[in-house]
């Protein structure tokens, strides 16, 4: 069991190890990689938002996770303010998976960002 902790550790610490393996294996499954890499990335969105707010918390001694919660909220209120000024019909999941696929880009971003900046610290 101490095996499956400190792999579930390294791939949380190193999310985008985590990406490269479910996208490898999403690839062996489906054999399309455009899908692929659209899985790979929803799941480990959650290991990189862990990942961002453990490095802010290293760096900043702070863990933003109202913030964050605010933050969806309000990309989510926008999506569908949008979808509902371009359509007469509001599609919730379309505009969930948007901000989940988004938000996936802005961590990964984040991530590159803080990484140096912890590691600077750390010497």
């Amino acid at each position: 069991m101490a095996y499956f902790g400190t792999i579930i550790a390294v791939l949380s610490t190193v999310p985008f190890l985590t990406f490269f393996i479910l996208f490898w294996v999403f690839r062996k499954w489906t054999g399309q990689a455009s899908r692929s890499t659209k899985r790979a990335a929803d799941y480990s969105t959650v290991l990189f938002l862990f990942a961002d707010i453990a490095l802010l918390d290293y760096i900043f001694d702070i863990v933003p996770f109202g913030e964050t919660l605010l933050a969806y909220i309000i990309f989510f209120a926008i999506v569908l303010t949008i979808q509902w000024r371009r359509e007469e019909e509001i599609i919730i999941i379309r505009a969930v998976r948007f901000v989940w696929r988004l938000s996936f880009v802005m961590l990964s971003v984040a991530y590159l960002l803080l990484v140096p900046v912890a590691i600077l610290m750390n010497l």
